[in-house]
């Protein structure tokens, strides 16, 4: 039985919470990351070695090395653990190694699969069952994006590299469904099958959780016998909004009223899908409903991180047009007066489909600065740029323009809005906490 890993890419999100949580199964771990990022010290804290260079003598103690989707399988780490006979496995087969050995609790989505993730794993710690719980954003109470608990497992599902395939839960639950990915997929057909075959992929009698908009990706699952919950206005299960209070949105559910301490439409569908998920846990809806009040967030979903002269800062994960969508719902709710946005586009694929839609969605903000696009682990497309998305945002009626990010305090210092909104998967987050911190 393996004893040591190494993980190339170990400060990702996904990889740093795959670390920790074979740290807590006691393994030996180490890693490397040429990009350390915020994930770093919570790693440091649990003991794991990692280096911020690429070298293969890092394996010579290995007996396994798992390495992120965003590496070449020709990397010389992974090459040279090959030569040696040393066990070499994606993030997703090492991800579904573990996850499969517990009683499991699966999400997936296009949007909201990390917030519901995290409320799903608060009302199971909140209700005595002590929840293992791995997912793509930090919870601050949870000191990261890691819970170590008991075999009541809950993670996160993502679709990208057609990870969540490998899965076997006991429950499974998709947030919402959009055409995303197809990068991996190649077309929506396919992407709909996938998440599809997600679902079929929950035990022999578990249960599936989707919206009813979106019934038909389980019309497999169900012929297999397995049980459906559907979410939303028209499902058997629905977080009715009473009123909304700034940051909190009073809603009822099955004539129990509560309080989400997280503002947007968007939040309410993620707590009715935590609340379904845990029932399959055995979890009471009043009981999670009672939890749900102390939920402290998640990390860069419309997360407070400061100021800027009189506005408010906040910073959020949406890259996507339905996500940016949301994001700006949830805002009208903190606020009546002006929005800035700042826009960080995300991937040159992603964009080349997705900048009309994009661009439309911003343009629902006051006032918006759009950044270069964040490469990741794409090279450029000739023609695709952010004056795409800035374009299009202005034939929509926006307010929008293009900006590098050494202008942004100048330009932000000069603007009256009452909310400003850094919004990218990317490199916009850490722009956003250096600018609050100087000028703070």
């Amino acid at each position: 039985m393996a004893t040591s890993v190494h993980l190339i890419g170990i400060c990702g999100s996904g990889m740093s919470s795959l670390a920790l949580w074979y740290r807590y199964r006691g393994f030996e771990v180490s890693g490397c990351d040429r990009n350390p990022g915020e994930n770093l010290p919570e790693l440091l804290n649990a003991g794991i070695a990692v280096s911020d260079e690429h070298d293969p003598l890092h394996i010579e103690k290995a007996d396994r090395v798992v390495y992120s989707a965003a590496i070449p399988s020709d990397h010389p780490e992974i090459m040279s653990a090959r030569d040696k006979g040393i066990s070499v496995l994606r993030r997703s087969e090492a991800l579904a190694e573990l996850a499969n050995a517990s009683q499991l609790l699966a999400v997936a989505g296009a949007h909201g699969k990390t917030t519901t993730t995290a409320l799903t794993g608060w009302i199971l710690q909140e209700t005595g069952n002590d929840p293992t719980v791995m997912v793509g954003g930090a919870v601050s109470a949870w000191g990261g994006n890691f819970r170590p608990g008991s075999m009541l497992t809950v993670v996160e599902a993502d679709e990208y590299d057609r990870a969540f395939l490998r899965l076997r839960p006991d429950s499974a639950a998709v947030t919402s469904f959009a055409v995303d990915h197809l990068e991996c997929y190649g077309t929506p057909e396919a992407l709909s099958v996938a998440f599809g075959v997600f679902l079929e992929m929950t035990r022999p009698g578990g249960t599936v959780i989707v919206p009813f908009i979106n019934r038909d990706l389980a019309r497999w699952a169900e012929r297999i016998e397995r049980n459906v919950i559907t979410t939303g206005p028209e499902g058997s299960v629905f977080c009715r909004l009473i009123e909304t209070d700034k940051w909190r949105q009073k809603y009822m559910i099955d004539g129990i009223e509560g309080y989400l301490p997280l503002p947007g439409h968007h939040n309410l569908r993620n707590a009715e899908t935590a609340i379904a998920l845990a029932s399959t846990a055995g979890v009471k809806t009043e009981d999670s409903v009672h939890a749900l009040e102390s939920f402290p967030g998640v990390s860069r979903r419309l997360e407070r991180i400061g100021t800027l002269g009189s506005a408010v800062v906040l910073s959020d994960y949406a890259h996507h047009p339905e996500e940016i969508e949301a994001a700006l719902q949830g805002v009208s709710q903190v606020s009546e007066r002006k929005t800035c946005v700042v826009f960080q586009p995300h991937l040159y694929s992603r964009t080349a489909t997705q900048y009309e839609a994009t661009g439309i969605a911003l343009s629902k903000a006051d006032q918006v600065f759009v950044l270069p696009i964040y490469p990741a682990r794409e090279k450029p497309i000739q023609g695709v740029t952010s004056e795409l998305v800035v374009d299009a945002s202005v034939r929509a009626g926006g307010d929008c323009r293009l900006c590098l990010p050494g202008e942004l305090k100048d330009l932000l210092m000069d603007i009256e809005a009452e909310v400003i909104v850094f919004m990218g998967a990317g490199s916009v987050d850490p722009i956003a906490r250096e600018l609050v911190g100087a000028v703070e």
